[in-house]
C-alpha cells in the first residue's frame, strides 16, 4: 500500500474538509484508491450504517481522487451521471464506525471521467458508477464566476451533520413537493470560494422528500432499504439558489414492499437535477 497526502489530493480535485471526509488514503496494488471515512449524516428511517447520499458524497469523491493521482492541476469533477445499488445489508456495521471504500478510474480524458467504487464491509455491498464533466481551473472558473464568493477557510463543525430545513407541502395521492435553501457555509468545502448545491446534498434532499412520499403511501412511517438509485445531473447551481423537489411514486407494492419513486428538482423552471429509487420496506 502507498500512503497519499490528503492536503495534495484535495488541492487537486478543488475539494476540501468537511465535504472532503476521508481521514486516509492509500494506493492498493492494483492502482484503485481505498480511503476511510465515518458516516455522519442522519440516516432518517434508512437502514444501515450509512445513508445512501452519503455513500454516493463520498465514494464521487474518491472516484475523483482515483483520478487526480496521474496529474498535478487543479480539476474540477462535476458528477453529472451516478447509478447506485445495494447488494446486501452489510454485516456488523453501525452508524458511527469508520467504513472503508475503494474506487478505481474506468476512462479518463481531458473532458471526462468514468469511475467506479465500492463500499465493504469484509465484502462489497454497495456499489456506485460515476460519470463527470472534468473542467481544468481556467475553464471552470470562466464558467462559474458568477457563484464566486469568498469564504472563511476556517473549518468548523461539519454542516452535513444536520438536516436542512425543508418546507414541505401536503401529499397529493403519489405526489409531493418541497421547497429547500442553502447558506453558503452549509456547502463548506464543496469547491472552496464557489459555494454551490452539491449533488449529494440535493440527493439526500431528495430521498427526504420520496422517504415522506413513502410513509404516506404506505400510511406508517417505516424504516426501508434503497436497493438501487440513478442520478442524472443537468447544471451546477448557486446556494443562494432556492430549489423545488417534486417527487412522485412511479410504482407501489405493499404485496411485495416494493416502491418506485422519481424526484425531480428544478431551480425556477430550470431543471437541475432527477433521481430514481427503488426501495423495500
Amino acid at each position: 500500500m502507498i500512503e497519499l497526502d490528503i492536503d495534495s489530493i484535495c488541492r487537486r480535485i478543488a475539494v476540501q474538509s468537511p465535504y472532503f471526509g476521508f481521514r486516509s488514503l492509500r494506493q492498493n496494488k492494483h492502482g484503485a484508491i481505498e480511503g476511510e471515512f465515518t458516516p455522519e449524516q442522519p440516516l432518517g428511517h434508512e437502514r444501515g450504517p450509512v445513508a445512501t447520499a452519503e455513500v454516493g458524497r463520498h465514494l464521487a469523491i474518491l472516484g475523483s481522487c482515483a483520478a487526480a493521482c496521474s496529474h498535478s492541476d487543479r480539476i474540477y469533477y462535476l458528477a453529472t451521471e451516478a447509478h447506485y445499488t445495494q447488494f446486501r445489508q452489510p454485516n456488523a456495521v453501525r452508524f458511527g464506525q469508520p467504513m472503508w471504500a475503494t474506487a478505481e478510474v474506468l476512462e479518463h480524458d481531458r473532458r471526462g471521467l468514468l469511475a467506479q467504487a465500492v463500499l465493504s464491509d469484509n465484502a462489497p455491498f454497495v456499489h456506485l458508477r460515476v460519470r463527470y464533466l472534468a473542467l481544468a481551473e481556467a475553464v471552470f472558473e470562466r464558467l462559474f464566476h458568477s457563484h464566486r464568493l469568498e469564504t472563511d477557510e476556517h473549518v468548523g463543525p461539519s454542516p452535513y451533520a444536520s438536516l436542512l430545513p425543508l418546507a414541505f407541502d401536503e401529499p397529493n395521492d403519489r405526489s409531493l413537493t418541497a421547497r429547500g435553501t442553502l447558506r453558503p457555509e452549509c456547502c463548506a468545502g464543496h469547491f472552496p470560494d464557489y459555494p454551490s448545491w452539491p449533488v449529494a446534498i440535493i440527493g439526500y434532499n431528495a430521498v427526504r422528500v420520496m422517504e415522506r412520499l413513502l410513509h404516506h403511501i404506505a400510511g406508517n412511517e417505516a424504516e426501508y432499504t434503497i436497493i438501487s438509485a440513478s442520478i442524472a445531473s443537468y447544471k451546477l447551481v448557486s446556494a443562494a439558489s432556492p430549489l423545488l423537489f417534486r417527487a412522485t411514486c412511479t410504482s407501489a407494492s405493499k404485496g411485495l414492499s416494493h416502491y418506485a419513486f422519481s424526484c425531480l428538482v428544478l431551480c425556477g423552471e430550470e431543471k437541475v437535477a432527477r433521481f430514481t429509487t427503488e426501495m423495500r420496506l
